[in-house]
């Protein structure tokens, strides 16, 4: 049964929603916070689902955006001037029962008079309220959490340990030998390069550049073709099997084999304001906002599942080449480049590995990096870890629970709810475990923020 009832309006603070409900639902578990009309079961009476929450929960936080006060109808009357408004609806009915409703307020709202509301709401105003902002969002949820947890009283759970780092291998004396047999051969051959027969080349143990990060005998060469200017620099990634999600969290569970039996191309970097900026002004459409941090490299932003496919299919037909955003199990598949480790460099988020808040770089909670501002992972993509989150086919689903295993997109069935997509990765001011591997968050359809992005795929 749900504690925490989360209202809000989703044209004023739906991105703010959304974060805050993955931040309590990771620390309460999904079962204990109710957020939206999405989470009923396909059937039920909307209407009464929600009257049985608001009469059940211990607690509710309102978010109040910008521009809540203001929002209207097509007709230009105030949203919350109607008696029938679900908004006002809910938080007249958690007022009645004199239960703790918390006033959130975010994206640099302040708290409305009571001259400002209908007498319903009123009652409102008389609330402490607390200030979710950007640029202290985890330490301002943390003291939201706090407060809930004494409120409702009751044990959270912990998170899970992290696995340990595997034990240490005597790199020296390895080294050393392997130094040896590779001076030998190298003078065996006369050449500081080792060609197999396919042609590809290997490079010695120095120092490489960005660009020869790459585990080259973990992808395929892409058939011969022209690549156009604006068009995503892409990287072949061979078949295999992989275990997907983890033990640790219910709705990365049950881990699960999968097979993708064919090969793909996944970019290499997410998807760029270069990049994105040409089709958009093809397509005339409205240049997303950069924020004030620049466009050019930096990974595109404020941009809605529609607009990223929207995007694909203008490419598509530029282009000739079937593209499209990856699947869930293909981005993970990719992004675990061969590893089973809570992130592809191994456990610990270590530093300077990525952008997210705790994650060492420059950029941390602050803005976006430049794409390939970091090490690739070894099939050489940039950036899976930190920086945007990133769109995926997927609807959503709260668990693997018949999920398919052959790298398909999981679409609308078995419970999904594809008014939300699948959103990976994590970013810059996602806390570190957002960026592991394994986990799942969610983006409504049709919300844009400066937090999401997308990368593209393309089956040969």
């Amino acid at each position: 049964m749900s504690k925490i009832f989360i209202n809000y309006r989703r044209k004023d603070s739906a991105p703010y929603a959304g974060r805050l409900y993955d931040r309590l639902a990771v620390h309460f578990g999904h079962d204990h916070v109710f957020m939206d009309i999405d989470q009923i079961e396909l059937g039920e009476v909307f209407d009464q689902v929600i009257q049985e929450k608001l009469a059940a929960v211990q607690v509710a936080v309102v978010l109040i955006g910008e521009h809540w006060l203001d929002i209207a109808d097509a007709n230009g009357q105030r949203r919350l001037d109607h008696p029938d408004d679900w908004v006002r609806l809910e938080i007249a009915a958690l007022l009645e029962r004199n239960i703790r409703v918390i006033p959130v307020l975010v994206g640099g709202a302040t708290m409305p008079k009571s001259t400002q509301l209908p007498e319903c709401l009123v009652p409102l105003t008389r609330r402490q309220a607390i200030e979710i902002t950007d640029h202290r969002f985890h330490t301002d949820a943390d003291k939201l959490i706090k407060a809930l947890e004494k409120i409702m009283g009751v044990p959270t759970p912990s998170l899970p340990p992290v696995r340990p780092d595997p034990p240490k291998i005597p790199y020296a004396a390895i080294f050393a030998a392997v130094a040896i047999i590779l001076a030998a051969f190298a003078l065996f051959h006369y050449s500081p390069w080792i060609t197999q027969d396919t042609d590809t080349q290997i490079s010695q143990p120095v120092a490489p550049e960005p660009e020869e990060w790459v585990a080259k005998q973990s992808t395929v060469e892409p058939p011969s073709e022209t690549r156009l200017p604006f068009e995503p620099k892409m990287v072949s990634i061979l078949p295999g099997k992989f275990l997907m999600g983890s033990a640790d969290y219910d709705d990365e569970k049950p881990q699960h084999e999968v097979t993708i039996a064919y090969a793909f191309e996944i970019s290499k970097y997410e998807v760029t304001f270069d990049e994105y900026d040409v089709f958009a002004k093809a397509a005339n459409r409205a240049l997303p906002d950069d924020r004030g941090w620049g466009r050019g490299k930096r990974p595109v932003i404020n941009v809605t599942f529609d607009d990223a496919q929207a995007y694909v299919q203008w490419l598509s037909n530029k282009t000739g080449k079937q593209y499209r955003l990856p699947t869930e199990a293909e981005w993970e598949y990719a992004a675990r480049a061969g590893t089973q480790t809570a992130y592809w460099w191994g456990n610990d988020i270590g530093k300077n590995n990525a952008v997210c808040d705790g994650c060492g770089s420059q950029w941390d909670n602050k803005q976006t990096a430049p794409v390939g501002s970091f090490k690739p992972n070894v099939f050489g993509l940039y950036d899976t870890a930190g920086n945007v989150w990133e769109w995926t086919q997927d609807c959503w689903h709260e668990n693997y629970q018949n999920a398919p295993n052959n790298g398909s997109a999981w679409m609308d069935a078995n419970g999904s709810v594809c008014g939300r997509r699948v959103v990976r990765g994590g970013s810059w001011y996602s806390d570190p475990q957002y960026l592991r591997s394994a986990f799942r968050g969610w983006n409504f359809a049709d919300g844009a923020s400066y937090y999401l992005g997308f990368r593209i795929a393309r089956a040969f």
